[in-house]
């Protein structure tokens, strides 16, 4: 099993590469702009406006040097088969909860230097968002609750060997990282698809290595292999795909709520009824910068069962600033305060 790991792995390691690679462009050309062998007629000419090509060299800059950077989110629900048999919650009709936190965990090689959200800092933003869908904090004994969501949340990062030559990893040990971040991407089912098409580059490179005779050319040549990797051909398919796969190979801060029956949880088996997992990219971006708008964003897909990953890029701090606790939206440039009558 092992030996199949490591070819797998090392299947997968353009695909890390590609990822690197295409997050800053050497020299990108401005998609409003022609190649500059091409001169179209001066009245075919696209107007570039002024905003438009500060916009375009702003988002060069590193997320770090950002003051309101883009955030790439994706947000998945799974309902259980109990979950499924509920009625739909809705504002009419909502869902009394009562919250547990699992606490902070950092998996994967933490970089030591970024700020935690503190744990009531996540529950305030959480609530906030499950009431828009209908999921209310119960109040016992006014209201007796029907939910328990237990709630996580932290940072899922790469395994990096500090020396190649000798690991410190094991094959399984990097290979249940990516499967991990996968399915705290896409869910437990795009988690299964990512394994399978792993497997089957793996199958791929076995096959072109027996073809090769001894001291002949391989049937193909390493690029080609690369293309014609199931992942990348899965990545190709559509920019869903292509977002997804390079959410997980690379790290993510995350917050996961799952829902159970109250009453269950006195019984021997709890019966986990809904799952929500939100991530986040987090290179160049804080947790207090991107968490309130990862978890707000998620506010429609609680409790609604998901066939796929719903993908989205947001500011992370749009039209103003937003304060953790109950989010407050300040304008940018807000305007001049009336000034008292003056007095006679």
């Amino acid at each position: 099993m092992k030996s199949v790991l490591i070819r797998l792995l090392f299947a997968l390691s353009f695909l890390v590469v590609a990822r690197a690679q295409t997050a800053l462009p050497i020299a990108p050309t401005p998609p409003s702009l022609p190649p500059s062998s091409v001169t179209p007629p001066a009245s075919n000419r696209p107007v570039v406006k002024k905003e438009d090509s500060a916009q375009w060299v702003f988002s060069l800059l590193p997320k770090s040097f950002q003051k309101d950077p883009n955030l790439e989110l994706t947000v998945i629900t799974e309902m259980t088969d109990e979950g499924k048999k509920l009625p739909p919650v809705t504002s009419e009709h909502p869902a009394y909860y009562i919250t547990q936190s699992s606490g902070y965990h950092s998996l994967g090689d933490s970089s030591g230097d970024k700020k935690i959200m503190a744990q009531a800092d996540v529950e305030r933003l959480l609530t906030k968002s499950l009431a828009s869908n209908g999921y209310l904090a119960a109040n016992p004994p006014a209201q007796t609750p029907s939910l328990v969501i237990f709630y996580t949340w932290g940072t899922h990062n790469m395994l990096v060997e500090a020396d190649s030559d000798n690991p410190a990893f094991s094959a399984q040990q990097v290979a249940r990282n990516l499967l991990d971040r996968a399915a705290l991407v896409g869910g437990e089912k795009f988690a299964k698809e990512m394994l399978d098409l792993f497997l089957q580059a793996d199958a791929m490179a076995q096959a072109t290595n027996i073809s090769t005779p001894p001291g002949g050319q391989p049937i193909m040549s390493q690029d080609q292999l690369e293309f014609t990797n199931p992942v990348h051909l899965f990545k190709l398919r559509n920019p869903k795909n292509e977002f997804l796969v390079d959410q997980f190979a690379d790290d993510v801060y995350y917050v996961v709520a799952s829902a159970y029956d109250y009453k269950s949880l006195t019984e021997k088996h709890r019966k986990l009824l809904w799952r929500t997992r939100m991530t986040v990219a987090s290179k160049g971006v804080s947790q207090e910068q991107s968490m309130p708008m990862l978890i707000a964003s998620a506010a429609p897909y609680f409790g609604r069962e998901m066939d796929e990953a719903e993908t989205l890029v947001k500011r992370s701090l749009p039209a103003g600033k937003v304060e953790i606790g109950t989010p407050t939206v300040v304008p940018s440039n807000p305007a001049a305060a009336p000034q008292p009558a003056n007095k006679k």
